[in-house]
């Protein structure tokens, strides 16, 4: 497997807006911290391509400590 993990030093993210991640069109309670305008998409799109590689993806987050969002992909989508 190959990991990536992406880290950001936000707010943190609620458990309820953990449940909540990777749906489509989902808002969450967390304001963006630079002002950007979301559809809502972003993360489900994610979701699917992670998926159709046969690979996991996830977010760990704790409020007051940002987030880590990880893709696990198997080694042979990346050896072609």
């Amino acid at each position: 497997m190959v990991r990536i993990e992406v880290r950001d030093e936000g707010p943190g993210m609620s458990a309820d807006d953990m449940k909540k991640l990777f749906g489509r069109y989902v808002r969450l309670s967390a304001k963006p911290t630079g002002g950007e305008h979301s559809s809502g998409l972003g993360l489900s799109i994610v979701k699917k391509l992670v998926e159709v590689m046969n690979g996991q993806v996830w977010c760990e987050s704790e409020i007051g400590k940002g987030a880590v969002f990880i893709v696990e992909l198997p080694a042979a989508v990346f050896i072609q």
